[in-house]
């Protein structure tokens, strides 16, 4: 190194070992190693650092870093200053790789870096082991070793001594070196993750960064006292929701208590009702004896007096007499009767001759209206068959036979319509079995294209966000003025599944979560209605460029002469937006990809490309810009399986090709189905038409026969009818031949002779029948005298009987009632023993108290017959029935017990509760007291110095403290915060870099690459003051800043660094604006490293020649 000036500053060259040369000369700045790899770094051949030491370094700093076969060195020696150092050099020089130095080589694992994941990729190609060493201020120095081996193992010593990596991280911290915090240890490749923390990751890394992880401790036991809070009162909810269901149960079981103790009550009662029951019945059945005892007594008065006194003289006497009369009055009845029969047998003569007179009057009267008759119906007839044959005609004709051709015809036709019909169902049948494979070759292209689903769902298993973004956008496509694509991890396919994993190893998380949209406006709806609206972290890009601006940088041939299968690009289709989305985030096109081994020396001497896959290695290549462009190169693993994207392999390709040209051919079949059944359909319906009208035809002839059929019917009807009628007229003209006039008259004086010897006959009975009812008349006269004698005898011996039976019956009755009260008396005396035997039953096994309570009950109830103490104990006793059913039992009373000790239980319980949750709040009020109000003091002196830093640049900012709300909790009390979710407490940085522009949260989506450095690197300015880190790394925090933006981060880097008692500051880059801001405690450590470098240099010479050069 080469003194600057005269005064306190230096400026400091470091010149580190080409990477290609491994000479021992003395400016190489190492010597030899020995035999013991393990041992510390020998210093004494190190390049001595020129110049002076401003001030004191603070416990922690860094004084001395040394490398060997680290990266792209062999050898290298940096001594910081303990104010700001800037490290500068050219790209590629290695500039982060001392980043990464201090890093490992304070104990950190190599995740933290961004770079390569395994620890073993850090030593230099062609060598075993690298070591690292670092010398911290302390007292006495801490100076840490670690060897780095090649199988990713190290070794640690402390001062010379080995020790473990759990002693160099207690000896770090206790000097308070967190390389871990964002806030201290920022490398390159970690800088955009600072605009991605959370608040609650920016706060703890705040705290940690200020040396408050007290306070981090205080906020995990306040959380946790927070959540025990909510414990308490759930479980105090709980207790009341208990007390709240043990209170019903409570009363319900008090009910139940009742109603058993009423039933107990009644049985008492039935006992008592049931032993007052026979007193009563006793009672009763004496009073009924008593009453059956008088009875009989006037019984048996009554039955002596009727049983006096006799009637049966009276009676012999008077029946005497009714007998007399009786015999008189049958002889007389009997001469009565042999007249009247005789009488009867004259009514009955006259009446047979009456009869005989009739019938030969009758036969007269016909001989003379039978010939009348008969020639009124012979004239009758003869003008009846005169009308009929006018009214018959001539016959009709003969019905035609036309219909059997029609009916011929119409059978041709349905045998046509049949056929017809089994050829459409033959059609029909094809139709349904083609229907049927095409279903079934959609199912299977279905099948096959159902890895569009499964991609879904690995896409939301890689992000949530992403895949709620990608259903907004589904359901509001009408949205936007283009087709909006979905995530490119969906709209890209593999066209070979062997370079899946490569291609998502090239493909960046933030690329494959990527939605690409066509225009600016829809960027904007997506960007207010997606990321600003719903809060999700997505990517979204609008590209101005197409896959017409991508080109590959060389032919195939040349890639396939050094062994590559192709650039990246053509192993992926997507659409064209898409796939320019990819060559613009991670240059596809760029990349070559081959299965297996490539020639890398080749690769790396041609220059070809930046990076490149080769049998399942990434290897990324680092040229520096300067001298020879030596490479360097860094390597790693490639995905061993893809999550995202899925490969479309031939078979897979050619089987729904296959299915496809398969459902063509069906769907082409289907079609000419549908052809021949229209074509079939307008034959059937041709037929139809001819059945039809055939069928018309048939019935107007069957109808014109119908009619003819009727007319022959009915003029043979008429035929039949009239000689029916002529073979009458014959038969009656030849009756009137018969009969002649002579026979007539003979048959008239036959029936006049019989009709006198009638009347004769008829006379004499007269005279025979009139002197026969006289003697009768006579009879009748007598036999009704006899018949009054014979009543009023009858008479009188009835009332006699009368008379008699009366006295018998009521003497019967005196008897019947005697024996009744006999019965009743012994029935009552017998009763009122069976009761008195009862109540003795009854009362004999109580005791005195029962005994008394069946006295008072008998006394209360003096004026209750037996029936209403009986209807009282009946009704008991269905009240006892029925509550046999409701359950109840002794149990009700232990169980009632039982729920007043769990009563007294909850309650102690509750106010153990309460107690527990006032010393928890109590506790939960003082941890916030002793935090928030450090953390508000912190975040407020942050606010305020990125406020002034912001405000010096005419933007705004604020820090503040963002709390969460975790929600309101049954029993709390009213005036209790609400903002108690602590652990979700963070920090939140809110920017404005243009006028009239509001302030916006810091995040990864908002702000523009430059815009979130410079507010990283403002933050990080305004920890200055309150950071407790002996240092502070920042590695290329400039890259993507426009020259104002960096010229303000760099004077507040150097205004803020060079504080005298500040921490030291490490600040990376590799290009410098002229005129920046400079200050007398600034160290310059220049960076020289590559193939480029000339065997010998000095620092001195080259610093004064560009003096010189910059005087004149």
């Amino acid at each position: 190194m080469t003194k600057a000036n005269g005064s306190q500053s230096a400026r400091r060259v470091v010149k580190g070992e080409p990477g290609m040369r491994s000479n021992g000369s003395a400016h190489n700045g190492y010597t030899n190693p020995s035999d013991d790899s393990d041992s510390d770094i020998s210093q004494e051949n190190e390049p001595r650092a020129l110049g002076t030491q401003q001030g004191e370094y603070k416990a922690g700093a860094i004084k001395h870093i040394s490398l060997e076969n680290f990266v792209t060195y062999d050898r290298i020696s940096v001594s910081p200053g303990p104010h700001m150092n800037m490290i500068i050099g050219p790209n590629g020089t290695g500039k982060s790789t001392i980043v990464c130095a201090i890093a490992l080589g304070l104990g950190e694992k190599p995740s933290i870096l961004g770079r390569a994941k395994d620890l073993g990729e850090f030593v230099k190609h062609g060598h075993e082991q690298a070591h690292v060493q670092i010398t911290l201020a302390g007292t006495p120095d801490l100076t840490v070793h670690r060897t780095i081996n090649r199988d990713n193992s190290s070794v640690w010593r402390l001062n010379g001594r080995t020790c473990t990596a759990g002693d160099v991280a207690r000896a770090t911290k206790a000097l308070h070196v967190q390389v871990s915090s964002l806030c201290q240890f920022l490398p390159q490749d970690r800088v955009v993750e600072f605009s991605k923390l959370t608040p609650q990751a920016l706060l703890r890394e705040t705290l940690s960064a200020v040396g408050r992880d007290d306070l981090l401790k205080v906020q995990a036991e306040l959380a946790d006292t927070r959540r025990k809070e909510r414990a308490l009162l759930t479980e105090d909810a709980e207790l009341q929701g208990d007390a709240q269901t043990l209170h019903k149960a409570h009363a319900s079981l008090a009910r139940d208590v009742q109603r058993w103790r009423e039933q107990k009550e009644a049985e008492a009662q039935v006992r008592v009702l049931a032993a007052l029951a026979p007193v009563a019945r006793y009672s009763a059945a004496k009073e009924a004896y008593d009453a059956a005892k008088l009875a009989r007594r006037t019984a048996q008065q009554r039955y002596q007096q009727a049983a006096d006194g006799a009637h049966d003289e009276a009676i012999a006497q008077v029946e005497q007499r009714v007998a007399q009369a009786e015999a008189e009055r049958r002889k007389l009845a009997d001469e009565r009767a042999a007249l009247e029969r005789g009488a009867r047998g004259h009514v009955a003569k006259l009446s047979r001759l009456d009869a005989e007179q009739r019938d030969l009057r009758g036969e007269l009267e016909s001989v003379r209206g039978r010939a009348r008759v008969r020639r009124e119906k012979i004239a009758e007839l003869r003008g009846e068959v005169a009308r009929l044959t006018a009214a018959l005609g001539s016959a009709p004709p003969e019905p035609s036979d036309d219909i059997s051709q029609v009916r011929a015809e119409k059978l041709e036709a349905s045998n046509a319509l049949v056929a017809l019909q089994d050829e459409q169902q033959a059609l029909a049948r094809t139709g349904r079995r083609v229907s049927a494979d095409l279903a079934a070759r959609a199912e299977q292209l279905r099948v096959l294209d159902d890895v569009a689903t499964q991609r879904r769902m690995a896409l939301r298993r890689f992000s949530e966000d992403t895949y709620r973004a990608l259903e907004w956008l589904e359901q509001h496509r009408g949205e936007f003025a283009q087709h909006v694509f979905s995530p490119t991890c969906l709209e890209a396919t593999v066209r070979d599944a062997r370079y899946a994993a490569i291609l998502e190893t090239l493909l960046s998380g933030g690329t494959l979560r990527t939605f690409v949209v066509q225009c600016e406006a829809d960027y904007h709806v997506f960007a207010h209605r997606v990321i600003d609206g719903q809060r999700l972290r997505v990517d979204v890009v609008c590209l101005r460029r197409t896959m017409d601006d991508f080109h590959a940088p060389h032919a195939p041939e040349t890639l396939r002469a050094l062994g590559f299968d192709g650039y990246a690009l053509d192993f992926v289709t997507a659409p064209r937006p898409v796939l320019a989305a990819l060559c613009d985030r991670d240059h596809l096109h760029e990349v070559p990809v081959a299965l297996g081994p490539v020639a890398n020396e080749q690769v790396l001497a041609q220059g070809l490309c930046k990076q490149y896959v080769a049998a399942g290695t990434h290897y990324s290549v680092t040229r520096a810009r300067y001298g020879s462009r030596a490479a360097s190169v860094t390597t790693s693993r490639t995905r061993p399986h893809a999550r995202l994207l899925s490969a479309d392999d031939d078979e897979a390709r050619e089987a729904r090709e296959r299915c496809s040209q398969e459902m063509d051919a069906l769907r082409d079949r289907l079609q000419d189905n549908e052809r021949a059944m229209k074509a079939l359909a307008k034959r059937d319906q041709t037929a139809r038409d001819k059945h039809r009208r055939l069928a018309a035809q048939e019935e107007q002839l069957r109808a014109a026969r119908d009619a003819q059929l009727a007319e022959m019917r009915a003029w043979e009807r008429r035929k039949i009818h009239l000689e029916s009628k002529t073979a009458q007229l014959e038969s009656l003209v030849a009756e009137e031949r018969r009969d002649a006039p002579q026979g007539a008259q003979r048959e008239r004086r036959r029936i006049e002779q019989q009709l006198a010897e009638n009347a004769a006959r008829r006379a004499e009975l007269l005279a025979a029948l009139a002197h026969t009812l006289a003697q009768s008349a006579e009879a009748l006269h007598a036999l009704a005298l006899a018949g009054l004698r014979h009543v009023r005898f009858q008479h009188a011996l009835s009332c006699v009987r009368a008379q008699a039976e009366r006295h018998r019956q009521a003497a019967q009755a005196a008897r019947d009632a005697l024996d009744q009260a006999s019965d009743e008396l012994a029935r009552a005396k017998a009763h009122a023993t069976e009761c008195l035997a009862e109540t003795r039953a009854a009362t004999e096994h109580m005791d005195d108290d029962e005994r008394q309570r069946v006295r008072d009950a008998q006394a209360q109830r003096a004026s209750a017959t037996c029936a209403e103490v009986e209807a009282e104990l009946a009704a008991l006793r269905q009240r006892l029935r029925m509550a046999e059913h409701s359950g109840l039992s002794a149990r009700v009373i232990e169980e009632h017990a039982r729920r007043e000790a769990q009563l007294a239980d909850n309650r102690k319980r509750r106010e153990l509760a309460a107690q527990q949750l006032h010393a928890v709040r109590r506790k939960k009020r003082r941890l916030r007291a002793a935090w928030e109000q450090p953390l508000v003091e912190i975040v407020g002196g942050v606010a305020a110095s990125f406020a002034r830093m912001f405000d010096a640049v005419a933007c705004a900012g604020d820090v503040l403290v963002r709390r969460a709300d975790d929600g309101a909790v049954a029993g709390e009390l009213e005036d209790s915060p609400r903002d108690e979710d602590y652990g979700a407490w963070g920090i939140e940085i809110r920017v404005a870099f243009r006028a009239n522009e509001a302030l916006q949260p810091l995040d990864s989506h908002r702000q523009s690459g430059g815009e979130r450095a410079v507010a990283t690197i403002v933050y990080l300015q305004a920890l200055q003051a309150l950071v407790a880190a002996p240092f502070r790394v920042v590695d290329e925090i400039n890259q993507g800043m426009d020259p104002r933006n960096e010229r303000m981060a760099h004077a507040l880097i150097v205004d803020t660094a060079c504080q005298p008692d500040g921490p030291q500051y490490f600040l990376i880059t590799p290009k410098l604006l002229p005129g920046l801001a400079y200050h007398p405690r600034m160290t310059v450590l220049c960076i020289f490293n590559g193939e480029w470098q000339p065997e010998s240099f000095n620092p001195a010479t080259y610093i004064a020649n560009a003096r010189s050069q910059a005087a004149a």
